[in-house]
């Protein structure tokens, strides 16, 4: 089956966008706040000061976590803005031609 895009809707483009870097953003989250917490353990385990290091995994978590939402915004409004680009261009040059195959 052959179709023709002619229409991107920014809002789903967006939404997407923003889940997408959300989900990966905090897989990567998770990941560095447990070697941060490794690290951590092995920096009190040689001496460093307890209060000191807490305070500074706290910190980078909620960086972290902050960080997370801010990119899944910014991620948001790049989709938008190119949903909406594209959209224009489509107005201008026409669509882009796809080709769909049935499953066997």
């Amino acid at each position: 089956m052959k179709v023709t895009l002619t229409h991107i809707g920014a809002i789903s483009l967006g939404r997407l966008l923003a889940i997408w870097s959300f989900v990966l953003g905090l897989i990567g989250l998770c990941i560095y706040g447990v070697i941060s917490i490794l690290l951590a353990i092995l920096g009190i385990a040689a001496g460093v000061d307890l209060v000191q290091t807490l305070i500074g995994v706290a910190i980078v978590l909620v960086m972290g976590v902050v960080g997370l939402f801010v990119g899944a915004i910014v991620m948001f409004i790049v989709g938008f803005i190119t949903a909406t680009v594209y959209n224009i261009i489509l107005g201008v040059g026409g669509g882009i031609d796809m080709d769909f195959n049935e499953r066997k």
